[in-house]
């Protein structure tokens, strides 16, 4: 990670040397909130159904009508003043608006999960305190909340699903049960740390599993995000393994945003046989009510022959419809170095937020 942390510094360094000034950049990824919580109960969803043509190697290509990363949502989510406190709930479920198959395309369901029409994303509860939020339940990890750059996460042109950033629990896809969970923000500085407590053996994380995230923004030069996250797992080698992530974005003017992600690897990676590293590079750029993202990534397995490397290359545009929705299209392409099968997708997709 020494050599890692160096590069991120060059990078902090190269661009905080540019005149351009702007705002901080909004990587928000399709909020499925169509507003702030106020007192009382608020009510909240997203649709989303996409068409995707996935080809791997010389293989036929499928294609899907489908929400398969659960992308829609139905919640809900309150606050009540308790004086000093504030009490914070909130329960969030997914879903596949397109075919019913909640979390991927099964139909074995000898493991229920597997079928569920409707699955709980994150449900908590928590306290608001002069020192920062205090909750238990599960949460989206700052592993994937911090450095999420990726407008397009859950859909069949997502940048996980290719290899231009980590995938599962400890990845950049994570959601956690059974954890405790504070976060705290002082001016520039932001902290989320969550720590899991079951000891029950069907929960998707264990007791002291820890993730961690520490982000900074608009402190050095405004427009400028940087911060490292980590997801550790201590049941794997004799100290635990982790993995770790890097993350910057600047917004360069008005419009116009790049960003950057570095992962060390040891925990459910994309490397069939063994760790490795993902280093991703994008840009964003806004023009009128269209968004255009272009990716590029590049894996290395630290432990296996060249045949796992690959490089991921992306563009896609999200053209804004309306305050509520969108329709996003783009093409990806994972091409490994070695005898792999180049996966390439091709998706577009309608969402809309209430």
């Amino acid at each position: 990670m020494i050599k890692k942390i160096s590069v991120a510094a060059a990078l902090f360094v190269a661009i905080s040397t540019t005149s351009f000034a702007g705002g901080a950049m909004d990587h928000s990824s399709h909020s499925a909130a169509s507003s702030k919580a106020g007192s009382g109960v608020h009510f909240y969803g997203r649709l989303y159904v996409g068409y995707d043509h996935r080809a791997t190697g010389a293989a036929n290509s499928v294609d899907s009508i489908r929400d398969d990363g659960g992308k829609s949502r139905l919640g809900i989510m309150f606050k009540e003043n308790l004086g000093s406190l504030t009490l914070i709930g909130k329960a969030e479920y997914k879903m596949d608006i397109a075919d019913g198959d909640a979390t991927n395309d099964d139909t074995n369901c000898t493991n229920a999960q597997d079928c569920r029409a409707i699955d709980l994303h994150i449900g908590n509860l928590g306290f608001m305190t002069p020192l920062g939020y205090i909750g238990m339940g599960s949460y989206e990890t700052p592993y994937k909340t911090m450095g999420k750059y990726d407008h397009n996460m859950d859909t069949g042109i997502a940048m996980n699903s290719h290899g231009a950033t980590s995938a599962g629990n400890f990845g950049q896809a994570g959601t956690w049960e059974s954890s405790v969970r504070y976060h705290g923000k002082v001016g520039p500085v932001e902290i989320d740390y969550m720590r899991g407590m079951s000891e029950q053996t069907n929960a998707n994380v264990q007791k002291n599993d820890y993730s961690l995230g520490l982000r900074v923004e608009n402190m050095l030069l405004p427009g400028l995000e940087f911060g490292v996250a980590r997801n550790f797992d201590k049941s794997l080698g004799a100290d635990g393994e982790s993995n770790d992530k890097i993350f910057a974005s600047y917004k360069v003017m008005p419009g116009l945003g790049i960003f950057y992600t570095t992962e060390d690897l040891e925990v459910g990676t994309n490397f069939t046989n063994g760790e490795g590293d993902i280093d991703t590079y994008g840009l964003h750029y806004t023009m009128g009510h269209n968004t255009i993202q272009l990716v590029h990534a590049r894996g290395d397995s630290r432990e296996v022959a060249a045949n796992e490397d690959f490089d991921t290359f992306g563009i896609s545009n999200r053209m804004q419809l309306s305050k509520a929705t969108d329709i996003t299209i783009g093409y990806i392409r994972q091409g490994f170095q070695g005898s792999g099968n180049a996966i390439r997708s091709y998706g577009l997709g309608i969402t809309h937020s209430f």
